[in-house]
């Protein structure tokens, strides 16, 4: 797992599998998580989304059937469209 440590992302879309990030800010972000392992520690959010796809997605679904997992709310935000 790749490690990422005291960086501070804005305004940034961020892929967040096969990740640790210690110690990171994320201020108005796109987090993207696909299934992966992922894991952060003393990590700060402000303003950030969540987006899943593939294997994280189809989860989301299916846990969205018994009502575990809100609807998806789309809101737009500018971000740039580069991915770490």
């Amino acid at each position: 797992m790749k490690v990422v440590a005291k960086k501070k992302f804005k305004d940034q879309v961020i892929e967040v599998d096969d990740t640790h990030f210690e110690s990171c800010s994320f201020e108005s972000c796109v987090l993207v998580y696909q299934g992966g392992d992922f894991s952060w520690t003393n990590a700060q959010f402000k303003n950030c989304q969540i987006r899943v796809l593939g294997c994280a997605k189809k989860t989301s679904e299916f846990l969205r059937h018994f009502g575990l997992v809100q609807k998806e709310i789309k809101k737009e935000q500018p971000v740039s469209d580069k991915v770490m």
